[in-house]
C-alpha cells in the first residue's frame, strides 16, 4: 500500500515538473490600463517612428508572429540589443479586459548575452542593463505614444 502511494506521489510530482518545462518566464512586465488592441496599435507606432528600432516583419515565427511575441532590435551608438516580449493573456483575455500588458521574455546584448528568467546567460548588472535599455528606448516613447503611465508589474 505504502509502495502504490508512494507511486501515486512520484507520478503527480513527475507530472508537475514537466507541466513547467520549457517556459522563458519574464524578465519584466509593463500594464496599461487600454486595451490589447490599442497597445498594440502604439507599439506598432513607435517602431515604425524609430529609426533605431527593427523589427524584422518577414521572418516571422512563433516568437515574432505579430500577435502574441514580437521581436525587435534597439541600435543606439554601442548599444545593439535583441528583446523579445509578450503581450499578456490570449485572444480571449484581449476581448474583454480593461488593461494590458507587455513583458520582456528574452533579452540579448550585441555580444550574445542575455536570456531570460528561466534560462539566462548574463549577471544580474548585465540583466539590468539590458532592462534599463528595453525602457529608455521603448518603454519611454511607449508611454509618451500613449499618454499614458505604464504601472511596473512584474519582474525584477
Amino acid at each position: 500500500m505504502k509502495f502504490k502511494i508512494f507511486i501515486i506521489i512520484a507520478i503527480l510530482f513527475y507530472s508537475c515538473n514537466m507541466i513547467g518545462a520549457g517556459t522563458h518566464g519574464l524578465l519584466k512586465g509593463y500594464r496599461y490600463s487600454i486595451s490589447k488592441k490599442e497597445l498594440e496599435t502604439a507599439v506598432i507606432k513607435v517602431i515604425e517612428k524609430n529609426p533605431n528600432i527593427y523589427r524584422d516583419t518577414i521572418d516571422k515565427d512563433y516568437y515574432n508572429d505579430g500577435i502574441t511575441y514580437l521581436t525587435i532590435k534597439i541600435k543606439n551608438k554601442d548599444i545593439e540589443n535583441e528583446y523579445t516580449f509578450r503581450y499578456y493573456g490570449d485572444q480571449e483575455d484581449w476581448k474583454n479586459s480593461t488593461y494590458s500588458e507587455i513583458f520582456i521574455c528574452y533579452a540579448y546584448d550585441k555580444y550574445g548575452k542575455g536570456g531570460s528568467e528561466g534560462k539566462g546567460n548574463f549577471t544580474k548588472e548585465q540583466e539590468k542593463g539590458l532592462i534599463d535599455a528595453f525602457e529608455m528606448f521603448f518603454i519611454d516613447q511607449l508611454d509618451r505614444e500613449l499618454n499614458l503611465n505604464h504601472i511596473q508589474d512584474t519582474g525584477q
